[in-house]
């Protein structure tokens, strides 16, 4: 019985040095983080769980059994599943994962290929979009102020002052949920995007995973700067490169935004891809041409801390 006793001294003195040495593998592991987001939606949910205290030593305890079995550092939220609208039947899923090699020449797209949208000019100086930016209809709040007040605070990392790229992947993909907002005149467009299998296991339209790791096949969420156009296995594409810890892998992973036949301007189930931002044949041209030469892109979840 002593020897218990002591034991269970022992490990409970310890505990503290176990969550402190864990901390820091935490730490190096969060750029790798997926996470579950089932419960975030809809908003309502949070308010149908009470949240209560965990003593310490349980707390500490559920922390080791998590990075024994999840050693990716993946969260996972139980909640209950949203009722999906109704839509008018479902498209394939992408059977090509786009590729990148560093140091490897890609046909270029020209800007023949993309049509007359809207030419991205830029302010030559800084400039803070004023009182929160244009408001436009359908874009969340709460993601168009995350987007802004990124916006403003990073201006030396973008080079496209003209137009930011908002997604809400909250929302089915049967929903126009890819904003383009131009912040000098206010307006905007809606499309439909693809968000990956990784993310969509079940394939019902939702996304309730996101992840940083390669070959998850899965969204992730975070802030992004465009990068290269080129001509790629789905066409008309264009570089990301990822600015947040959950989605610092996106260059080396080739999650990029691409033209795609599983993606169409319809209320359908869209067809997942490998974690690009795939769009619909007829947006691509839009989308290249405002978003291009280092614009900022924002994917979140409305109605959440993400």
């Amino acid at each position: 019985m002593r020897i218990f006793a002591a034991a269970l001294i022992f490990f409970l003195a310890s505990v503290p040095l176990l969550r402190a040495g864990t901390m820091e593998s935490m730490r190096n592991d969060a750029q790798r983080m997926g996470i579950d987001t089932r419960a975030l939606r809809p908003a309502s949910a949070a308010s149908q769980y009470e949240i209560k205290p965990v003593p310490v030593l349980f707390e500490a305890i559920a922390d080791l059994i998590k990075l024994i079995f999840s050693p990716n550092g993946d969260v996972e939220i139980a909640g209950p599943a949203p009722e999906a609208p109704q839509v008018d039947g479902s498209l394939t899923d992408d059977q090509e994962q786009e590729d990148y090699s560093e140091g490897t020449q890609y046909a270029p797209v020209e800007p023949g290929d993309y049509g007359d949208a809207p030419a991205q000019t830029a302010p030559s100086a800084q400039q803070a979009v004023p009182d929160g930016g244009p408001r436009a209809a359908g874009i969340p709040d709460d993601l168009r102020r995350k987007a802004l007040a990124f916006f403003n605070s990073n201006q030396s990392a973008i080079s496209n002052r003209r137009f930011i790229g908002i997604v809400d992947f909250a929302q089915h993909s049967s929903r126009q949920r890819f904003w383009i907002l131009d912040l000098q005149s206010g307006s905007y467009r809606a499309i439909r995007v693809a968000h990956g299998k990784g993310s969509d296991p079940d394939g019902d339209g939702y996304a309730t995973k996101f992840s940083n790791v390669p070959s998850s096949r899965a969204s992730s969420l975070g802030f992004y700067v465009t990068g290269a156009l080129y001509k790629g296995k789905h066409g008309r594409s264009m570089r990301l490169n990822g600015l947040s810890s959950t989605n610092s892998n996106a260059l080396s992973r080739a999650v990029v935004v691409h033209e795609s036949d599983y993606v169409r301007e319809a209320g359908v189930t869209q067809g997942r891809s490998f974690g690009c931002l795939a769009v619909a044949h007829s947006e691509i041209g839009n989308v290249l041409a405002s978003l291009q030469g280092g614009a900022l892109i924002y994917a979140g979840l409305s109605n959440s801390e993400f």
